[in-house]
């Protein structure tokens, strides 16, 4: 599959469990994308991986408010990742 990502898009990291019990892997949603981009990042458990993520979208300038909100539009737009299982 291939998409385009749009200049200047808006997007953010979040901590994606696929499996109860499995360390939660980073990934990116961006806003107009229908899948996450997976990446080589992956914390202990929820709580570092949420940690992980507030420091990654602190960078772009979101704090948890602004990204759980991105990353919430993201995933009712169909963009929950490779199979669609997600907590943020």
């Amino acid at each position: 599959m291939t998409a385009c990502i749009p200049d200047e898009p808006a997007y953010c990291f979040y901590p994606a469990i696929d499996d109860e019990g499995e360390p939660p892997q980073i990934r990116i949603l961006v806003e107009g994308l229908i899948f996450a981009i997976p990446t080589a990042l992956v914390a202990l458990d929820r709580d570092q991986g949420l940690d992980v993520c507030d420091r990654l979208n602190r960078a772009l300038g979101l704090d948890r408010a602004a990204w759980t909100a991105l990353a919430a539009r993201c995933l009712r737009a169909g963009a929950g990742g490779m199979n669609g299982s997600t907590v943020h």
